[in-house]
């Protein structure tokens, strides 16, 4: 495998710092001054908005630590997902928003009910630091986030499609301190591509993307709303690997579940390819129920398979933080 490594201390970490969302952590439920909490039109609204209030007053007031305040950058991006998810349009929630944001621009950074949420914050995150998996379930697929193990090399963030002819998965991995953002597949009819790339819609082209809800699906030709104007970024890198591309059962060290059955090991063959992570950015300005597409080049033509935008920026900041316990420990089960 060819190309250089991302590191927390290297392109990996100012990417995540450049990206306008981080890590959305469910724990990170302050509240805004009661003028905007009370009025919130319902509960997921109040998140939303609540989140909102914090993350903007901090940026003033510096009153978090750093891993803190993208956490709570991040809350609010997952409230707001959850929102969109709930039937909300960024048209409902505009005006509680600016609400908040007047509201963060007025509030002194000495006053009592900040400070103490301030507090309630950086308690919550020091909380939800020692975890070391994150479920994100969407509306068609989840992503799952993994730090425990770091020196091992093991998917940090996947969304797996297991499809009738294909099993595929795209998101991170590697050890904890150095993923690659890569997609993983293995075609049941033994074709392999030679190349690849990853298509997202291009906000500053379409003001909205096209939610499909039909199921996922290996398809011959691009799937509706993507085409030449879309974002393209092509694979760098590519190698014949093996790994798992089913999610993972849970087992004990002597590989039985919790029913007592055995799992024999899921790695199989696959082929690799490693995406540039400048496209993290532009899948940060996705809706979270739009899709993204990888289409694979085979000699008789290409192959596409999507991909749920859902929480990615999310698991992609989680894997990211500071990892207390964890980071050094090998996985001896393995």
């Amino acid at each position: 495998m060819n190309g250089s490594s991302y590191s927390k201390t290297g392109a990996l970490k100012k990417t995540i710092c450049a990206l306008s969302a981080a890590l959305a952590v469910s724990v990170l439920a302050v509240s805004a001054p009661g003028v905007i909490a009370a009025d919130a039109s319902d509960a997921v609204t109040a998140v939303s908005v609540s989140r909102y209030f914090l993350a903007l007053a901090d940026d003033r007031c510096h009153a978090l630590q750093p891993d803190a305040a993208a956490a709570l950058k991040a809350g609010y991006v997952q409230a707001r997902n959850a929102a969109l998810r709930a039937g909300h349009s960024m048209d409902d929630l505009g005006p509680w928003l600016q609400r908040a944001r007047a509201a963060a621009a007025a509030v002194p950074c000495g006053d009592a009910k900040l400070t103490k949420d301030f507090a309630d914050a950086g308690a919550a995150y020091r909380r939800f630091i020692v975890q070391t998996r994150l479920d994100l379930p969407g509306v068609r697929a989840g992503w799952t986030a993994d730090r425990a193990y770091g020196d091992d090399a093991r998917w940090r963030l996947v969304q797996y499609q297991n499809l009738p002819d294909a099993d595929v998965a795209l998101g991170l991995y590697g050890p904890l301190d150095a993923p690659r953002f890569t997609v993983m597949a293995d075609f049941h009819d033994g074709e392999k591509p030679y190349a690849a790339r990853l298509l997202t819609r291009d906000p500053d082209r379409l003001g909205s993307g096209l939610i499909d809800t039909g199921a996922f699906a290996l398809t011959p030709a691009a799937p509706a709303g993507f085409g030449s104007d879309s974002l393209s970024f092509m694979a760098r890198d590519s190698a014949e690997v093996r790994v798992a591309l089913r999610p993972e059962i849970k087992t004990n060290l002597a590989g039985f579940t919790l029913t007592g059955q055995h799992v024999a090991e899921t790695a199989g063959d696959a082929v690799r390819f490693d995406f540039p992570s400048r496209a993290w950015p532009a899948i940060a300005r996705l809706d979270p129920r739009e899709d993204m597409v990888v289409e694979f080049d085979f000699d008789d033509g290409p192959r596409y398979a999507r991909f749920e935008v859902g929480d990615f920026v999310t698991g992609l900041t989680y894997v990211t933080l500071p990892q207390p316990y964890t980071h050094n420990r090998r996985d001896t089960a393995n």
